[in-house]
């Protein structure tokens, strides 16, 4: 096999099937050939995605020694976000609009690798943070992997980081209702996503924690990776959640009536414990979000006084 410098022609013999190969061994923009058995599929759940889009998809294209299978779940975008992903050559799916998690479950159907994960649209992947996740997952043969994630701005400019809690941790936090590592700084198996039926899509919002959270009553094993970050959370106004934080409570206060129970003692002892730990990042937070906020409010202000 040969990787020609000029071009980056990538023919292994062995290979007669051209999607198959290229698909494997990827074109890279520095000029390498991809030779490694890291894979991940990955689903990125769209609508009107195009401002952030391209940094997504450029994150998961350019990943360190690791595939990236990508599939855009789009539920009738107009605004040219499908016309990013033509010209990357990225694969879209529809899915009706509605439900986010009704997305992620259609892609990671049609996923043809062992690991998976989902990216929202306007978050991404450091270059190292799959290799890194996979590594961990192989080496402990984990069945969900977790990092931590830095949280940045509208821009991407870095806010703050937050350190995940340990694995053992995870069941008390998981019972009071505490998601300790976010969703796009995650891996999982396919075949644990299969055996799990998926997202539960009866929620709009946190069908991820009682993802992971069903996951772990079950028995998984889950492996952390130390920091640095494996990828970012941007923070913005537009944010579903942020915009719909009753809806939020109300799916919480319904997934705690199906599981029972209440907030257990081990539980906010848990959240105590991960909140001293990453005590130095809280007061980073409340300074430069309160910044944030600030500018966004005089941003809106500015925007109506112009459209009067």
């Amino acid at each position: 096999m040969s990787c020609r410098s000029a071009g980056v022609t990538c023919t292994p013999h062995y290979f007669d099937d051209a999607a198959r190969r290229d698909r494997l061994f990827p074109k890279r923009s520095n000029g390498k050939c991809v030779m490694t058995g890291y894979r991940v599929g990955v689903v990125i759940p769209s609508w009107n995605s195009a401002k952030t889009l391209r940094t997504a998809l450029t994150s998961l294209r350019e990943q360190d020694d690791c595939v990236t299978e990508i599939i855009v779940a789009d539920s009738g975008s107009t605004d040219g976000t499908l016309q990013i992903c033509e010209s990357l050559g990225i694969r879209t799916v529809y899915v009706a609009p509605g439900n986010m998690y009704a997305a992620i479950n259609q892609g990671v159907r049609v996923l043809d690798a062992d690991w998976v994960a989902y990216l929202n649209s306007d978050d991404f992947v450091y270059p190292d943070g799959y290799k890194r996740l996979i590594g961990r997952g192989l080496m402990l043969n984990a069945d969900v992997v977790y990092g931590c994630s830095d949280y940045v701005d509208a821009q991407g400019r870095f806010l703050y980081s937050l350190v995940t809690p340990v694995p053992k941790e995870l069941p008390a936090l998981f019972n009071a209702m505490f998601f300790g590592f976010m969703p796009h700084a995650a891996i999982f198996r396919k075949r644990v996503f299969s055996e799990l039926g998926g997202f539960d899509e009866s929620f709009r919002h946190i069908a991820d924690m009682e993802f992971f959270a069903r996951a772990s009553v079950r028995g998984k094993h889950f492996a952390a990776v130390p920091p640095p970050a494996v990828a970012a959370f941007r923070i913005h106004a537009g944010q579903i959640s942020s915009r719909e934080s009753a809806i939020v409570k109300e799916e919480k206060s319904k997934l705690r009536g199906r599981w029972g129970h209440g907030i257990s003692v081990a539980g906010l002892w848990a959240i105590t414990k991960w909140k001293l730990t990453n005590l130095r990042q809280y007061l980073v937070r409340w300074a430069r979000t309160g910044a944030l906020r600030q500018s966004q409010a005089s941003a809106s202000f500015t925007h109506s006084e112009h459209a009067r």
